[in-house]
């Protein structure tokens, strides 16, 4: 067995993990921004995580070419208008826009994202301990 796959197989999962929460703590933290109804403002973002080879890539063992990869892009979510006719960004009818954010959603990602992130480094504590045990077979006389 290639230990460095497997190690390479569980840095690829936490760089995915650490993305989903670095995009989450992004939207979470934009949440509230407020822009006029007319101008663009924040724009939820979302992780897509995507394999990167093909199932032939898998079964021929090159374990690298099928890593996963995550990509950001807009979140396809229309602004939330709240009515606000003292706001200084109000439009003329006294609406004010802020980001599709939902919260609850975004804690959600967070909490998985943590979990996937821990699983991975319980997987790759778990190849180093197979390393190691192997090395330790390999000196015994």
């Amino acid at each position: 067995m290639d230990y460095q796959q497997a190690f390479a197989i569980s840095a690829a999962g936490m760089r995915v993990e650490r993305t989903r929460v670095e995009i989450a703590s992004l939207n979470l933290a934009n949440a509230n921004t407020v822009s006029s109804p007319v101008a663009v403002g924040f724009q939820p973002l979302r992780v897509l995580a995507t394999a990167g080879g093909t199932f032939a890539n898998l079964v021929a063992g090159d374990v690298a070419a099928s890593l996963p990869l995550a990509s950001v892009e807009p979140s396809p979510v229309r602004p939330r208008l709240v009515l606000d006719p003292g706001h200084p960004l109000a439009d003329e009818r006294g609406f004010v826009a802020y980001p599709g954010v939902d919260p609850a959603a975004e804690m959600v990602t967070l909490m998985a994202a943590a979990r996937a992130y821990e699983a991975n480094v319980a997987a790759l504590g778990t190849a180093r301990a197979l390393a190691l045990k192997t090395l330790e077979i390999g000196r015994t006389p």
